[in-house]
């Protein structure tokens, strides 16, 4: 390959971070009902429409695309972003905008797991990882930028507005592929991929182990704001200034957790458990002493960064000889976690109170805790870079 590999991964990071703008529209959730003329809760279920569709097609998305090559899914998959953003812009119905996200959410996982295949392809060796950490990177940013843009526009202005925005990130994407990203083939036949490493016991409890930790994060992570507010009593600006750091660390957490996974895989993904037990669980018992909270809720954005990577990696190991499906699943643990956690937030939320987030994300994390020691200790799975 003539263009040089640093060029095709900044390439891929800035579509990763375009593609992931979508997301960011959950901060406008009173414009969306405002504009489509909808209860919150209907807008919420077209937010939310986009990641569990994400969740879903995430398990066979990415096989159906691997055999084709990779300029042509990209620029496919771009071009669909970009008709379904503006159609959004445009109408009021609620109910065909929502098609319109759905349609896009169903290729999105395709989009992501061929790029962090492609970036592991062409990444000097020794260097993999670190190129996979830069694309976990991208869309990292994606949604922590997005949203305080997304968030602004739609409140000062209007939410086509904030639309426009998406669309544009999304259309100037387009043309860097279209420009600079060369043909590249793709490396397998969908219908040869190994589906039959679903069924071994070391995916499944691999999986089920890994699947604890989004669903724990999830529980505290989509709650904290209204903990900050009730407990610590942080308002307006200052809530807003402290999610924003949180951002921050979390992007750092997305770099540290790939140089750990590269050199110490093993007691990475054990340690990783335990420390966000020990957060959680000091997060509930320091929970009125505000510094120790700020403190706290830092290092859990530090360890929210990580799980991108450590969920990335052993989907990568437990499904080694496709790197596709092995993305694939990815996404739909992640996706799939994250709506899990929602739900199962809400419900303890309203049922034990805002203190109870942190004894439900202790549980699912011990969970994953003990499974992690087991898979790895006892079954002995073959680690990636082991």
């Amino acid at each position: 390959m003539k263009t040089n590999p640093k060029i095709l991964l900044y390439i891929l990071m800035i579509s990763t971070l375009g593609i992931n703008t979508p997301l960011s529209i959950v901060g406008i959730i009173s414009q969306i009902s405002e504009y489509f003329n909808t209860s919150i809760a209907i807008s919420g279920l077209y937010i939310s429409s986009f990641t569990f569709t994400i969740a879903v097609t995430g398990l066979f998305i990415p096989v159906l695309f691997s055999k084709f090559e990779r300029k042509r899914t990209f620029t496919s998959i771009l071009t669909v972003f970009a008709i379904s953003n503006i159609v959004t812009i445009f109408t009021k119905s609620i109910y065909i905008t929502t098609f319109f996200r759905i349609l896009s959410a169903t290729f999105y996982p395709a989009f992501i797991s061929i790029t962090l295949t492609v970036c592991e392809e062409i990444a000097p060796k020794g260097e993999e990882q670190d190129y996979i950490t830069r694309i976990l990177l991208g869309i990292s940013v994606g949604s922590i930028i997005g949203l305080p843009i997304t968030t602004g526009l739609g409140t000062i202005f209007s939410y086509q507005v904030a639309m426009s925005w998406i669309f544009g990130i999304n259309l100037l994407t387009l043309i860097l592929i279209i420009i600079f990203f060369p043909r590249i083939e793709g490396k397998a036949k969908s219908y040869d991929m190994p589906f039959s490493s679903l069924k071994t016991m070391k995916f499944i409890l691999g999986t089920l182990g890994i699947l604890m930790m989004p669903i724990g994060a999830s529980i505290v992570y989509n709650y904290q704001p209204l903990f900050l507010q009730l407990v610590s009593h942080i308002y307006t600006y200052k809530l807003s200034l402290l999610l924003f750091v949180y951002g921050l660390f979390s992007i750092f957490g997305t770099w540290l957790g790939g140089k750990l996974i590269a050199k110490k895989d093993n007691a990475t993904l054990i340690l990783f458990q335990l420390t966000c037990i020990i957060t959680f669980v000091s997060l509930y018992l320091s929970a009125n002493y505000l510094i120790p909270v700020i403190i706290l809720v830092l290092i859990f954005g530090i360890l929210d960064g990580m799980g991108y990577n450590l969920i990335q990696y052993i989907e990568a190991s437990v499904i080694p000889d496709s790197p596709e499906l092995a993305n694939g699943v990815f996404l739909s643990i992640l996706n799939g976690g994250i709506a899990l956690g929602i739900a199962i937030g809400g419900f303890l939320v309203d049922g034990f109170g805002i203190m109870s987030i942190f004894i439900g994300g202790t549980f699912f994390l011990i969970i994953a805790f003990v499974m992690m020691i087991y898979v790895i200790k006892v079954m002995k799975i073959p680690l990636k870079y082991s």
